[in-house]
């Protein structure tokens, strides 16, 4: 993931604001679903942007030992995210509406599909999610294991320009 606070964004926040009904002191973000060399290249990052912004992707999965490792606090139900292109530009804004931490093999059928990729099925989020996986614990030095936790992410669109 790669956060931006640019005046770019901040100007796409301030749009959305009054267009959308939101309180512009609400808490909100904005940045990518992956960041550059973690597996997933710049084109990657702009699918998964369309498939939020054209209201098919309605979840998203991190390791939980990236937020740990970065430093950075999970998003909370109620906050906002502003969907960047992996360059910053902001591209449309989401609502989080839940935030669960299970284990890598204990992901549901139903979250994957919400997840919008794919043929929405739960082998295809497994092998979608696997080598990524597996990549960033080699990078850090640990040990993959099916039993691994992440954070599964769900939320709704709220603003598309």
């Amino acid at each position: 993931m790669l956060y931006f606070d640019t005046l770019e964004t901040t100007a796409f926040w301030q749009q959305a604001c009054p267009a959308e009904g939101l309180n512009p002191a609400a808490p909100h973000h904005a940045g990518t679903f992956s960041a550059p060399g973690g597996g997933y290249d710049e084109a990657f990052n702009e699918e998964l942007a369309v498939l939020v912004r054209d209201g098919r992707k309605r979840g998203t999965t991190h390791m939980a030992l990236e937020f740990e490792r970065r430093a950075l606090s999970l998003r909370e139900i109620g906050h906002y995210w502003i969907v960047t292109t992996t360059d910053g530009t902001p591209f449309c804004i989401v609502r989080i509406t839940n935030v669960s931490i299970v284990p890598y093999e204990d992901v549901t059928p139903e979250f994957a599909a919400s997840e919008g990729e794919g043929d929405l099925s739960l082998a295809f989020w497994q092998g979608a999610h696997i080598d990524y996986f597996k990549d960033q614990c080699r990078q850090w030095g640990y040990e993959w294991q099916d039993s691994q936790p992440v954070v599964c992410e769900s939320f709704e669109l709220i603003y598309r320009p």
